[in-house]
C-alpha cells in the first residue's frame, strides 16, 4: 500500500545526495522523478520538497533565479499545509541566500530574519545554526564584519552542540574566510598575524571534518582554503620578521601568538641555536618531546630560517587523518581513482614542492605506508593514486613526535629504517620543568597575548604565588602555562583579583591567587597548596605548609620544590630525593632548614 509512497521518497532522498556529491543531473533527474511522483500521489509535502532540492541543485550551478523559482513553488505549497511550518521557513532561508547572492542584501535579509525567527519559535536548532551562517555571507557582502564574526560564531556553537558535523565543517569554513576578510581590514584592532592564525585553524578544522565525513568537493575546497590562509601566513610571518630585525614591530604585535619563542634559560637558547644551524641543511629533522613543549613552532622555525623560507610550509597532524584515506591525502590523487574522484587532487608530498612537509605525530603513521615515505626521503619520488607514473618533488621534511619511537621500533611498529632516516637531525624540546627560568617569562608572554599588550606579572598575582609557579612542574609544559594566563586574564577581569586552581592527578590543587597586595587587604591567605584529596591526608604533615618569612626568594622557591617533590612521591623521602638529584642526606638537611617535618605521620 505504501510502496509508491516509499519510492517518491527515495527519489528524493537519492536526489539529496547526488547533489552533495555535485552529481547535478543525476540529482536533478531523480528529483524530477520524485516531483511527478509526488504529484500523481497527491502528496503535498513530498512535492514541496522535491521541489526545494530541485532548487538547491540550481543554487548551487549558480543559477539563483531559477533556483528561487523552484523555492517559490514549494512556499506556495507549504503555506498551504502549514504557514508557520518547516517547508516555508526553510523556503525563506534559501530565498534569501539567493537574494544574497544576487546582491540584493536589503530583501535578502528580511527573507534570512524571517527564517530566523520562524526556526527559533520552532525550536529547529538545525535551521537556526544553517540560517545564522548564511546571514554572515549577506552581512559579510554588506560590509559589516562585526555582525558577520557574531552570526557565524554563533552558528558554530550550535553545529558544535548538536554535532552536525557536515553543516559544521561548512560553517568553520565560512568563518575562515571571514578571518581572511578580517585580516584585511585596515580597523581590525587585532595583529594580522592572529586573525590569519584563527583563519587557519577554522580552515585545518574544516579540512579535519570533510576528509572524516568523506565529501571530496568540500574536502578539495577546504584544501584549496588551506592553501591560501597558509600562503597569507606565510607572507606575514615574513613581514614580520623582516620587520623585527629592522626594529619596526608594532607593540600588539609582538603579542601575537606564535610570534616568538620566549626564553630566558641556557637550555632553550642551547636548543635555538642547534634549531638554527639544522635550518641551514637540507636534511630531515626529527623534533621529540612531550606534548606542549611547543614542537610545531620550532618546525616554522625551522622553515622560516632555512633558504625554503620562501616556498610552502604543510604541516600535516598525521593522529587526525583515517588510516584509510592517508594514502590518497599524503600522495594525492588522479581523476576517477576512486568514487567522487571527480578531478585530480594534490596530496600534502606535491603541495610541499621547493618548501617544507611538517609531519606531527610522525608515531602514528600506519606501518604500511612507511616504506612510501621512507622512498619519498631517500629519492624524491612518490606515486598518485591511481597514477602508475613516479612523480617527484623537492621536500624538506620536519618529523615531530612525542611518542618513544625507539620502543616503537623494538615492537615492530615502526620501522627502524626509517626512524634512522627520519633522525639524522634529532631535536629535543626539553620541558618546562627542565627550564624553569623561562616560567615567569612565559606566563608574562601569555598574559600579555590575553590582555593585547605588555603587562606586570604583580598585576596579576602576588609573590609566594610566582614562587610556586617556579616550583611546580608544569606537566602539560608552554599549553598549560597558556592557559593559565588566560585563566589568570578573565578572573582578574571579572572578580578584579585572580584565583586559579591547578588541579593535579592524584595530588593536591595549586592554587594561585593575586594580584600583590590584594591578600592582605582583604584578610585572605597567600597562594598555597590545598589538600583537596577525597579521603585522607596529604602525605606531608600539615606543618609543611607554613609562612616563609626570613626565606630568600631561592629558598622559598627550594622550599616549594621540595614540597613538591614529597607530594609527587607520596611522601618518600628517597624517592624525593632522586626526584631533586640531590642525596638522602642533603635532603634531610634542608628539611631541617626550612621548617619541614624529617619523619612522616605514618613513622612516628
Amino acid at each position: 500500500g505504501n510502496w509508491p509512497h516509499r519510492q517518491c521518497f527515495a527519489n528524493i532522498g537519492l536526489g539529496y545526495v547526488f547533489r552533495m556529491t555535485r552529481e547535478f543531473e543525476e540529482a536533478r533527474r531523480h528529483l524530477h522523478t520524485a516531483y511527478k511522483q509526488a504529484q500523481d500521489l497527491q502528496f503535498p509535502r513530498e512535492e514541496a520538497l522535491a521541489l526545494e532540492f530541485l532548487g538547491d541543485v540550481y543554487r548551487d550551478e549558480g543559477s539563483y533565479l531559477q533556483a528561487r523559482r523552484f523555492y517559490w513553488r514549494a512556499m506556495a505549497i507549504g503555506c498551504e499545509i502549514a504557514p508557520e511550518g518547516d517547508i516555508v521557513m526553510e523556503a525563506h532561508r534559501r530565498i534569501g541566500e539567493c537574494l544574497n547572492h544576487e546582491g540584493d542584501q536589503v530583501e535578502a535579509f528580511k527573507s534570512l530574519h524571517r527564517a530566523l525567527e520562524m526556526a527559533r519559535d520552532q525550536g529547529d536548532r538545525f535551521e537556526e545554526a544553517v540560517t545564522q551562517r548564511v546571514i554572515c555571507e549577506a552581512y559579510v557582502n554588506s560590509g559589516n564584519l562585526k555582525s558577520a564574526r557574531k552570526a557565524i560564531d554563533a552558528s558554530i556553537a550550535i553545529l558544535k552542540d548538536i554535532e552536525a558535523r557536515h553543516e559544521l565543517g561548512i560553517s568553520l569554513w565560512t568563518s575562515a574566510k571571514l578571518h581572511l576578510h578580517e585580516a584585511e581590514n585596515p580597523r581590525s584592532a587585532a595583529p594580522r598575524i592572529t586573525t590569519l592564525n584563527e583563519a587557519w585553524k577554522d580552515a585545518t578544522l574544516a579540512l579535519d571534518h570533510f576528509i572524516r565525513i568523506d565529501v571530496p568537493w568540500w574536502t578539495e575546497q577546504a584544501r584549496s582554503l588551506v592553501r591560501r590562509v597558509s600562503g597569507a601566513r606565510n607572507a606575514q610571518e615574513k613581514a614580520d620578521r623582516e620587520a623585527l630585525r629592522s626594529g619596526r614591530v608594532a607593540k600588539a604585535g609582538a603579542y601575537a601568538p606564535g610570534e616568538v619563542i620566549v626564553h630566558q634559560s641556557q637550555t632553550m637558547r642551547d636548543m635555538l641555536q642547534l634549531c638554527d644551524m639544522f635550518a641551514s641543511t637540507g636534511e630531515p629533522v626529527l623534533i621529540t618531546g612531550e606534548t606542549g613543549t611547543g614542537k610545531e613552532i620550532v618546525a616554522r622555525r625551522l622553515h622560516n630560517y632555512s633558504d625554503r623560507a620562501d616556498g610552502p610550509l604543510v604541516i600535516v597532524n598525521v593522529a587526525a587523518i583515517p588510516e584509510t584515506m592517508f594514502e590518497r591525502e599524503f600522495f594525492g590523487h588522479v581523476k576517477g581513482a576512486f568514487s567522487g574522484a571527480t578531478s585530480d587532487g594534490a596530496g600534502f608530498a606535491g603541495r610541499a614542492h621547493g618548501g617544507t612537509l611538517f609531519l606531527d605525530e610522525i608515531g602514528d603513521l600506519p606501518i604500511e605506508l612507511q616504506p612510501k615515505l621512507l622512498r619519498l626521503l631517500q629519492e624524491g619520488t612518490y606515486q598518485a593514486l591511481g597514477d602508475p607514473n613516479e612523480r617527484r618533488t623537492d621536500i624538506r621534511l620536519v618529523a615531530a613526535t612525542n611518542a618513544d619511537l625507539d620502543a616503537k621500533v623494538r615492537a615492530g611498529t615502526f620501522r627502524a629504517d626509517l626512524y634512522y632516516r627520519l633522525r639524522i637531525l634529532d631535536l629535543p624540546l626539553p620541558p618546562v620543568r627542565d627550564r624553569v627560568e623561562d616560567v615567569l617569562p612565559l606566563m608574562r608572554h601569555f598574559l600579555g597575548v590575553a590582555a593585547g599588550h605588555p603587562v606586570d606579572l604583580a598585576e596579576y598575582f602576588n609573590r609566594l604565588s610566582l614562587d610556586l609557579m617556579e616550583a611546580y612542574a608544569w606537566p602539560g609544559n608552554v599549553r598549560e602555562i597558556a592557559m593559565v594566563a588566560r585563566q589568570a586574564h578573565v578572573s582578574l577581569r571579572a572578580l578584579g583579583r585572580v584565583e586559579v586552581k591547578i588541579r593535579q592527578l592524584n595530588l593536591p590543587d595549586l592554587l594561585l591567587t593575586g594580584p600583590q597586595g590584594w591578600d592582605d587587604e582583604h584578610g585572605e591567605g597567600s597562594a598555597t597548596l590545598l589538600a583537596m584529596r577525597a579521603a585522607g591526608e596529604s602525605s606531608v604533615a600539615p606543618a609543611a605548609v607554613e609562612p616563609t618569612a626570613g626565606l630568600t626568594h631561592s629558598e622559598v622557591v627550594e622550599r616549594s620544590r621540595i614540597l613538591m617533590a614529597l607530594e609527587e612521591n607520596g611522601g618518600s623521602r628517597n624517592l624525593a630525593a632522586k626526584r631533586l638529584g640531590i642525596g638522602r642526606s642533603t635532603l634531610y638537611r634542608r628539611m631541617e632548614k626550612y621548617g619541614i617535618p624529617t619523619r612522616r605521620e605514618d613513622e612516628s
